[in-house]
Order: structure tokens, then C-alpha cells, then sequence
């Protein structure tokens, strides 16, 4: 059987059209999709070679192993296996949601495209919410979105799926890191795959990311979230390390380089993103009072603004980092307080879960008998919960509040 009708031929040829953006239907496209690939891959393979492999030319020529590989490379697939596992979760779609998902590719494809746009921002994100529903969705455009300039910012960089990380997201969003090779995105990309390999208690993975993690000179960044999570990365992999003097080092960082991140002057930048972030990792780690430090910081300095689309739930998010700090403190009734007002309907869509866990987990520790409905209803719901994300660290917390 020749390669031009085999099985991977066919499936390799459909997710590079995919990543290109088109079908490659004529000859001449074949000097575009070559380019396309030297660019963004670094690796060259003639528009003569994409002749042969899409049947322009019929000579004879074996298709080479080395130009399967750059095909491979260039959709973000690691090799065939790889490559037809994608296509058995791809062929879970319907025609019917191919012909929609194409659609949503459009929406990328839009010329000049401005990042302050708040309608563009909103039909983005509800795209985001749509693939990311559905593995099968998540397995046809995930690599066409990895690829894409546009489509890494809203798929990937202004809208982590934090609830996914441990799941099939994690794989798009590393063909997202291999293929967007500036310093400011590995920094961030491997920030969040270190909050991953935390959850996930994997003390060494975590490490070998930290190493990569700590090369990158934050310095090259003024957004609040990658410098955040550099610190974060920092202090949770000291605590799996039983590090205390990490801990107190990046302690003392965390309050410094707060400094280095000011409010901007666009208004759906008012949101604390660094000291929110970084009182998350100490809640984590169970320095309850330099949360709150922090979340003091969140409140004086900067203003908030319910209005913007975009933070819609994170000021929730803030109230449970709160609720949580004051509970290992001791204020037990101010966490009830805080606790009680929040609706989880609200919480914003990509850390929905990892935030209803911990609330879930204090409002379990606040329960005054074990053996009642509600604490062996809430103690369901957190193991199921961790079952669902994958969040296995929250057993620890678990123990930590003797439950």
C-alpha cells in the first residue's frame, strides 16, 4: 500500500490542512504550506516532497520517514501512535460539529485583530468553553490552536484551562509551549505546567520544570501572572521539598516583586492578578498569615471593577483565597461570613473546580459533627471533585485540617 492511501497518510495530509488553516486542493498550495512549515517548525521540506504526499506528482518516489516527521512536527504530534490516538477521539465528532468547529477557526482568521476588543474577547472565550467541553472538539482544533499566533492568546495564554491542566488539556497545551518559543511564553507555559505537576504531587517533574522555570529572567515580563506564578512555582516546590529555607527566600521575593508589577492603566488590568496568585500559593503551602499579607496588598492598591466581562469571577476566586487564610488563622466565623456570600455559579469557568474544592474543604472543616448529612455529603463531593481534576494535593490539605 502506498503512503499517498494509507491510513496515516490520509490522517497525517487532514491535520496538517488542519494546522495550515485550508485543504491544500492544488499544486501552487504546496509552495505556501512549505514556507508556512520552515517558518514556524525551522525545518524545510520542498514543495516538490508536498506534491508527492499530496498526489500532485506520481512518480514513484518513496515518501520518506524524515518528511512524515516534519509533517508531524509541525501539527505538534509526537509520532504516528500519537498521531492515531488523535483520530480516535476526533472521529467521535459528528459532521454536523466538524462543519461547526471549522466555523470556529474563522473566528482566528480575522485580519487585524484587536486585543482591547471586549466582543471579540467574548466570542473567543465562548469558543474556548465550547472545545474544551468536548475531548473529541478539544482533539480536531487543539492542535490548529497550539499552532495559531491568535489562537494561542485566547486559547491558551489569556484563557489556561487551570480545572483541565491534568487532563487532555495538558497535551495541546504543550504543542502550545513547543511551538511559541519566546522567553515570555516558556516562562508562563512552564509556570502552568508546574502548578500541574504540584497537584499532581509529582515532586521531580516539578523540579526538572522549577530548573527550566528559574533560567527564564523574569525581568523580561511586566504582566502580573507569569512573575506570579514564578513565585508560586518557587513556593510549592519548596514545600514538596520540605524546603524551609526555599520557602523564606521566596517569601521575601514574593513581597519585593510585587514591586514590579503595577496596576495598568486599562481597566480590565485593576484586578490583583499577582498578590491574588501568590496568597493561592501560600494558602498551598499553609502560611495562612503572609496570605493574608498579600491579599492586604490586592485590597489597597488596587480598585475594582465588577463591570469587566473578562473578571467575572475572579473577585469570587479572592473572597475563598480570603475565607481559606483567615480559617488557618483561626477567625473561623469571618470565614463563614465570607464563605456564605459567595454563589459557585459565579466562579470564573476555568478554575471553577479547583476553587469549589477548597471552599468545599472549609466549609467541611467548619462542620461541628462528622457524622452529620452534610459532612459526609461535602466530603463526597471534594473526593469526586479531586477524582474529576486529577488534584490529588488536596488529600494533603485534607489531612492537614484532620479530615
Amino acid at each position: 500500500m502506498s503512503w499517498l492511501v494509507s491510513k496515516e497518510g490520509i490522517l497525517l495530509r487532514q491535520q496538517v490542512e488542519l494546522v495550515f488553516g485550508k485543504p491544500i486542493l492544488y499544486s501552487y498550495e504546496c509552495e505556501s504550506l512549505s514556507n508556512q512549515i520552515k517558518k514556524s517548525s525551522g525545518l524545510e521540506i520542498s514543495a516538490q516532497t508536498l506534491r508527492r504526499m499530496w498526489g500532485f506528482i506520481k512518480d514513484g518516489v518513496t515518501i520518506s520517514k524524515r518528511s512524515e516527521q516534519i509533517l508531524l512536527k509541525f501539527c505538534g504530534i509526537e509520532d504516528i501512535e500519537a498521531l492515531r490516538k488523535l483520530e480516535k477521539k476526533t472521529g467521535q465528532l459528528s459532521q454536523e460539529e466538524k462543519t461547526l468547529a471549522d466555523f470556529m477557526k474563522q473566528l482566528y482568521e480575522i485580519d487585524a485583530v484587536n486585543e482591547d476588543d471586549i466582543n471579540y474577547q467574548t466570542a473567543s472565550y465562548k469558543v474556548f468553553v465550547k472545545v474544551i467541553c468536548s475531548d473529541a472538539m478539544l482533539a480536531y482544533l487543539g492542535p490548529y490552536f497550539a499552532k495559531h499566533p491568535i489562537a494561542q492568546v485566547y486559547f491558551f495564554e489569556k484563557a489556561p484551562y487551570f480545572d483541565g491542566i491534568c487532563g487532555p488539556y495538558q497535551e495541546y497545551f504543550k504543542m502550545y509551549l513547543k511551538n511559541k518559543k519566546n522567553a515570555e511564553a516558556q516562562l508562563f507555559g512552564n509556570c502552568v505546567l508546574h502548578f500541574a505537576a504540584f497537584m499532581q504531587v509529582k515532586k521531580e517533574e516539578g523540579e526538572a520544570l522549577l530548573n527550566t522555570i528559574n533560567n527564564i529572567d523574569e525581568n523580561l515580563s511586566s504582566h502580573s501572572f507569569p512573575v506570579a506564578r514564578k513565585v508560586m512555582a518557587n513556593l510549592t516546590q519548596g514545600y514538596m521539598n520540605k524546603d524551609q529555607q526555599q520557602i523564606e527566600k521566596w517569601t521575601k521575593i514574593a513581597f519585593q516583586w510585587h514591586n514590579k508589577v503595577k496596576p495598568a492603566n486599562k481597566r480590565e488590568s485593576y484586578f490583583p492578578f499577582y498578590p491574588f496568585v501568590v496568597a493561592d500559593a501560600f494558602n498551598l503551602i499553609g502560611n495562612y498569615e503572609m496570605a493574608l499579607q498579600m491579599i492586604e496588598i490586592g485590597e489597597l492598591d488596587y480598585m475594582r471593577y465588577r463591570d469587566v466581562a473578562f473578571n467575572n469571577g475572579f473577585y469570587e476566586s479572592l473572597d475563598i483565597i480570603k475565607a481559606i487564610a483567615l480559617y488557618g488563622i483561626g477567625k473561623k466565623d469571618h470565614a463563614k461570613r465570607i464563605l456564605a456570600r459567595i454563589d459557585e455559579a459565579n466562579l470564573s469557568f476555568l478554575t471553577r473546580k479547583y476553587f469549589i474544592i477548597q471552599k468545599k474543604i472549609i466549609e467541611l472543616a467548619l462542620c461541628t459533627h462528622s457524622t452529620s448529612k452534610k459532612f459526609s455529603t461535602l466530603k463526597k463531593e471534594i473526593t469526586d471533585l479531586i477524582q474529576a481534576t486529577g488534584f490529588i494535593f488536596f488529600k494533603q490539605i485534607l489531612k492537614r485540617f484532620s479530615l
